[in-house]
């Protein structure tokens, strides 16, 4: 549970949740089955590994604040805001993506070898070395955080139920969309201030 003021939090909730929708987007457009593939690598080479691996890297910080599981004591969470546990079935799923993406891209170990894996299917803990065919899985994590856990989270009476429902609607609209801007009062860490203080918060 963090100690920063629940405005300050929130404003780290919404950038990570805007940045998953927009590299989500471009995604769909230059991934493995996405609109534009092939379009960009001339003047962008390997984009679609950039943009996937981007979108990977803010799908893990919010697995961790919608699981709020091995929270350390200045992670920022779900509960935070008085939202309760996500469903188990949506717990499960995310939980099965975790240590895979904490692997491909944030600990040069052992477990990135195919053969190694192959050869020790569980780490230590016992969490499992598969590794996803992240060509297919990125858009369901993306999928799974927004239009499962963030609408979930918007959908939860209380106080926070606005900027949630705000935020779940910014989030759907620039991942579906790419001309859909992000709106303003949910931009820049002032603007997000004034706006929370004026939902009373």
């Amino acid at each position: 549970m963090t100690n920063l003021d629940k405005k300050d939090a929130f404003f780290h909730v919404i950038d990570s949740h805007r940045w998953l929708a927009a590299s989500g987007c471009a995604w769909n457009m230059v991934g493995q089955n996405g609109t534009q593939k092939g379009q960009f690598d001339k003047d962008l080479p390997n984009i679609d590994v950039m943009v996937r691996d981007c979108l990977l890297l803010h799908a893990r910080s919010l697995i961790k604040f919608c699981r709020s599981s091995r929270a350390r004591k200045e992670d920022i969470l779900l509960s935070d805001f008085r939202v309760p546990a996500i469903p188990p079935a949506i717990d499960a799923c995310l939980d099965k993506y975790e240590h895979p993406i904490e692997v491909h891209l944030l600990h040069l170990t052992e477990y990135r070898d195919t053969a190694h894996r192959k050869g020790h299917p569980t780490t230590a803990k016992g969490k499992t070395n598969d590794r996803p065919d992240w060509n297919k899985e990125t858009s369901v994590i993306a999928e799974k955080l927004i239009f499962e856990c963030l609408k979930f989270a918007s959908s939860q009476s209380g106080k926070w139920q606005p900027p949630f429902k705000e935020l779940y609607d910014a989030t759907a609209a620039r991942y579906r969309d790419k001309s859909h801007e992000w709106p303003k009062n949910l931009c820049e860490k002032s603007d997000v201030e004034q706006h929370l203080k004026s939902l009373g918060l």
